[in-house]
This record gives structure tokens, C-alpha cells and sequence, in this order.
């Protein structure tokens, strides 16, 4: 494999490696540009939306919207600390370099299922030597994140099935069980990482891969003290993201009790998790569990809809946009080991 990345890179010249680094970051960008036209500039609804943010402005205290602002440089660079902890062992990142990391994998996740991209656009920004620790790396953090998910929002979910007139009481405590197993079984897997290890080394096809067989051994290296701390930030993520979400269900009107609004927040969460969409057609599906989930409350309808598309924005595009400028920096074919 080393040889025939070495042939590789000796036999492209300056001006061809020049045009390729520019054609994939012209691709890379033309996506991120068609997200913005389909879900922002022509979208269907977009000029109901609007108006329902402009009543809300004058209407709404303002200060919510605000508070929603101000968290999402804090939810990004609580996961590019949680990244300098998980590449610490291989790789030590300054939090500069942690935070263009992050928003430089951020962009390529928004054209992928379940934001998979992500692995690739983080190994863009790590040593080629460290690719497929780099990935390892993202999928420890990714699944403390989903971990946390689904503890809080199995609860959430448990919580509101008894607002919920079409469970009875059987399905009802299906449900329950349900979820308290989801969360048994993926703290078990997280903690005792090592067991999930050996159940994916008997499946024969995935041994076939030797990065992936790399990927398993970083995993192994991980010591239930950085796992926790991992848990420990994604947790503090986590409530920060849902106070945005918070903020902006009162900035748009909706009135619910909050611990009631809290356990909806978790349990749409918790169903998001399980939808492996990429972000631009995630964004209708979410539109349509919040609907659901909201809608037992006879909230407004265009108002969660409101919600919804303003937290995506602020939490997804505009971060994306700053991630692309560091994307437009580095060299793409460098970073994978195929250029000098």
C-alpha cells in the first residue's frame, strides 16, 4: 500500500496535484452552496417561515434568540476539546487547530448518511500517518455523543409516552423496556469496548480491511478514564445544544411546562439518532418528528417548524461556511498521503 502511494504521488506533477486539490474543493464547496440555494433560497415555505421569525422578533423577547446564538460557539468547542482528548495519544492539536479540525469535518458530513463525511473531512487536517487513528478517533467521539443521546432521550421518550393516548399500557411498557435496554447495552459496549472489538473481528469481511483493522486497535488504546471524560463532555454538549433548541421553542412561542419541553427535546433527539439521512434531507425529517413530538403539546405547527430550521442553521450552515474557509486552505491530497 506505502509503495503504491509513493508511485502515486511521484508520478503527479505540480500543475495536475494543483488541479485536483482544486477540483475536489470546488466540489466540496458547490454542494455546501447548493445546501444553502435548496434549503435556505427556494425553499418551499421559506417565505412563511420568514414572516413567523419577524412576528416573533417584535414580538417574542429577543434575548432568546440571542442566548441561542451565543451557545453555538461553546456546543462546537466543547467537541474540539473532546477531539484534542481523543488525539491527544497520537497527535497533540492546539484548540485553534482542534476548532478548524471540527468545522473542516463539519462540511463534509453535510452531504453524507448519518454525516459519515465527517470521518473524511477530519483525517484532512491530521498527519497522513494518523488518517486512521484520526477516524477512530471520531468514531469514539461520535458514539459518546450518541450514547448520552440515548440515555437522556430514552427518559424523554419514557416521559412523554404518557401524554402519548394511543399507547396502552402493554405497548407502554415495551417502550419503556425498550429503551432502558438501548441504553444498558450502550453504556456496556462503550465501556467494555473491547468485547464489541472481538464480536467485529469474527465477521470475516470487515478483517479485510487493514485500516479498519488499525482504527480497532487505537479504539483498544482508549482507557475507561478518557471514555468517561469523553461521556463527561459529550454530556455538557448535549445540554447545550438542548438549551438552543430550548431557547428558540420560547423564542417562536410555543409555551410547554419545561420539564415537559425538556423530555421533547431528548426524545427528538433520541428519534434523529436512529435516521440516517444526510443534513439536507435530515432537516425534513427532523421538521416532521418534531411535528409529532410537539404537536401533543397543540403546539403551532409553523412555529416548530420555525424552530427547527433556525436551529439547523445556526448549529449547521453557519459554522460550515467558517469550516469551508479552512477547507479552501489545506492540501486535500497531502492530507491522504498522496502529495509532498
Amino acid at each position: 500500500m506505502i509503495e503504491a502511494t509513493n508511485i502515486f504521488s511521484k508520478g503527479l506533477s505540480r500543475p495536475v496535484s494543483k488541479t485536483i486539490n482544486l477540483t475536489i474543493k470546488l466540489l466540496v464547496f458547490g454542494l455546501l452552496a447548493y445546501i444553502i440555494y435548496e434549503q435556505i433560497l427556494v425553499r418551499e415555505n421559506i417565505s412563511e417561515l420568514a414572516a413567523t421569525f419577524k412576528t416573533s422578533v417584535k414580538e417574542s423577547n429577543p434575548l432568546w434568540l440571542i442566548l441561542c446564538l451565543i451557545l453555538m460557539p461553546l456546543n462546537w468547542l466543547l467537541e474540539a476539546k473532546k477531539w484534542q482528548l481523543l488525539t491527544n495519544s497520537f497527535e497533540k492539536q492546539s484548540l485553534g487547530q482542534a476548532i478548524k479540525t471540527i468545522l473542516g469535518g463539519l462540511v463534509f458530513s453535510l452531504f453524507t448518511p448519518a454525516r459519515v463525511g465527517e470521518y473524511g473531512g477530519r483525517i484532512l487536517f491530521v498527519k497522513p500517518e494518523n488518517n486512521w487513528k484520526a477516524a477512530a478517533a471520531t468514531l469514539v467521539g461520535s458514539l459518546s455523543q450518541m450514547i448520552i443521546v440515548m440515555c437522556i432521550g430514552g427518559f424523554g421518550l419514557i416521559f412523554l409516552s404518557q401524554h402519548i393516548e394511543l399507547l396502552g399500557d402493554f405497548s407502554r411498557l415495551a417502550a419503556i423496556f425498550l429503551c432502558l435496554g438501548i441504553i444498558c447495552l450502550g453504556l456496556f459496549f462503550f465501556f467494555n469496548i473491547d468485547i464489541l472489538i472481538n464480536l467485529l473481528k469474527r465477521i470475516k469481511f470487515l478483517t479485510k480491511f487493514k485500516g479498519l483493522v488499525k482504527a480497532i486497535k487505537v479504539v483498544k488504546q482508549y482507557s475507561r478514564g478518557v471514555l468517561l471524560k469523553a461521556i463527561q463532555i459529550s454530556f455538557l454538549r448535549y445540554m447545550v445544544y438542548s438549551l438552543q433548541y430550548l431557547s428558540l421553542i420560547y423564542f417562536f412561542g410555543i409555551e410547554v411546562p419545561l420539564v415537559s419541553a425538556a423530555a421533547s427535546i431528548s426524545g427528538i433527539f433520541f428519534i434523529q439518532t436512529g435516521i440516517p439521512l444526510p443534513p439536507i434531507w435530515d432537516l425534513l425529517a427532523r421538521g416532521e418528528v418534531a411535528i409529532q413530538i410537539w404537536g401533543i403539546f397543540e403546539a403551532n405547527k409553523l412555529s416548530i417548524l420555525a424552530a427547527t430550521f433556525c436551529l439547523w442553521v445556526i448549529n449547521l450552515i453557519i459554522p460550515s461556511l467558517l469550516g469551508m474557509c479552512f477547507v479552501v486552505k489545506i492540501n486535500v491530497l497531502k492530507s491522504i498521503g498522496y502529495g509532498k
